[in-house]
């Protein structure tokens, strides 16, 4: 069990983009120098009849979706290794496996999960050796727990960090593997945005660490698992194909 308060330093980013969505249309190929077709006078838009015309029908909704699973209270994260699918229900603390028949099948219960508001079971990721961590919600605050799943039932939990920041919202609670390996979790700023930019606060971070919960040697600082401050609740942690860390 690993408990840690250390979160001095840690202040750069180390390639991670915060993504905004910056849209825009200045598509401009095929402009000519012609002067466009005049609009038409009023006169002209008043006798047309297919100006005074109701408008079509609205376009239909864009297919391709296509449900897997129902039935679920409150999902919260989905994990895959191999063929082995599974999901978490914040609130009652389960993690079940997700058949193809979309049916689903209860893997086992995080004991001690403490729901309420936004906290609860919350991220769940597979290490490349098969085995289940689970970030959730408990009396003393926020940990991370991780499980061998053996004959499709969990096995007994290993507590690899705990005492995270916690409260009735912004938990954060993604967790993601890397390409580099590392485990990287998000803690929200458990409603204190003060906590995000102090360096002795594990609040408001993205943490980066061994599977087994140890600072990974070269972030920021190696002997803190803080690998990017200033977040307010990371809900999402991906890799582009360059290796760039976007959340």
């Amino acid at each position: 069990m690993r408990h840690t308060d250390r979160a001095r330093g840690g202040k750069a980013t180390h390639g991670i983009a915060v993504v905004a969505a910056l849209v825009s249309a200045l598509t401009l190929a095929g402009c000519t120098a012609t002067d466009p077709d005049p609009a038409p006078s009023p006169s002209a838009a008043a006798s047309d009849p297919a100006s005074a015309s109701s408008p079509g029908p609205a376009p239909s909704a864009p297919s391709g979706t296509e449900v897997v699973a129902t039935g679920l209270e409150a999902p919260w994260s989905i994990a895959r290794s191999g063929d082995l699918v599974v999901v978490s229900e914040r609130d009652s603390g389960r993690i079940l496996r997700l058949a193809d028949d979309g049916s689903t099948h209860e893997l086992g219960v995080v004991e001690g999960v403490a729901h309420g508001g936004e906290g609860g079971l919350l991220g769940l990721a597979f290490d490349p050796r098969g085995r289940l961590y689970a970030y959730s919600t408990g009396a003393d605050g926020n940990r991370i727990q991780r499980f061998e799943v053996d004959g499709g039932a969990l096995g007994e939990a290993e507590t690899i960090l705990d005492g995270l920041p916690s409260a009735g919202r912004h938990n954060g609670g993604r967790l993601a593997f890397g390409p580099d390996g590392m485990l990287y979790a998000s803690v929200g700023d458990a409603a204190d945005p003060a906590l995000a930019q102090d360096p002795s606060s594990l609040g408001g971070k993205i943490l980066r660490m061994t599977p087994d919960g140890d600072p990974a040697l070269d972030n920021p600082d190696p002997d803190s698992l803080v690998y990017s401050l200033g977040h307010r609740n990371v809900q999402g942690m991906a890799w582009a194909s360059d290796g760039t860390m976007y959340a």
